[in-house]
């Protein structure tokens, strides 16, 4: 019983992983993390669907004794609950391995983005997807300046790591869909001529932010 427990958590938490490896390698390469949920999320729930209905059926054989009602409860609901509540922390998990991912990125690069943005606040100049030994920028001159790194997406939808000195991008909570105008102000959701729709803060002056 007790091996039965230890295995089936075992399988359910390595299952609840793969969002959160997909949201961190996402965040590193936006291309190769949209192949990523197309092909790995489906996958994932494939298996994560057949090994909750093979747990439930090694629970329901399992030597358990009829007298003991609780463990036989305990060995047929272990599943399911595991299985549902696996689903339940999936987008959590995504959330946190974007997060992670970003933060990452950032520590790594950073000392290169702090080049790049002094160079932004010495021009002064709009920059849209330029190109800095390797890393893809625009700017955005404000005032004050601030510069948007690695901004990747599909057509207007986009996501990037945000220097932002005003902290300023954190106001932006979303589309109000009552009164049909975004939350923030619009000198705001206006940043990098995008609409700028929610944020998290990563590290100091930099954040990463997606726009629509």
């Amino acid at each position: 019983m007790i091996d039965y427990i230890k295995q089936a958590l075992r399988f359910f938490a390595l299952t609840a992983t793969v969002p959160l490896l997909i949201g961190f390698l996402g965040a590193w390469s936006f291309g190769f993390g949209f192949l990523l949920i197309i092909l790995g999320i489906p996958a994932a729930f494939a298996v994560l669907a057949v090994g909750a209905i093979m747990w439930l059926i090694r629970g329901v054989k399992l030597s358990i004794p009829d007298a003991a009602k609780i463990k036989r409860g305990v060995a047929i609901c272990i599943s399911p609950l595991l299985f549902t509540a696996t689903l339940m922390v999936s987008l959590p998990m995504l959330g946190a391995g974007s997060f992670l991912g970003s933060l990452t990125r950032l520590l790594v690069n950073h000392g290169h983005y702090e080049k790049i943005v002094a160079k932004a606040q010495a021009s002064r100049s709009t920059a849209l997807f330029e190109k800095d030994n390797g890393v893809t920028y625009s700017t955005d001159t404000g005032p004050p300046v601030r510069v948007a790194f690695n901004p990747e997406g599909l057509l207007d939808n986009w996501s990037g790591i945000i220097y932002d000195p005003t902290g300023d991008v954190m106001l932006a909570k979303g589309y109000d869909e009552k009164t049909g105008k975004f939350y923030a102000p619009p000198r705001v959701t206006g940043l990098f001529g995008g609409q700028l729709m929610a944020c998290m803060h990563l590290w100091r002056d930099y954040y990463r932010c997606g726009f629509t």
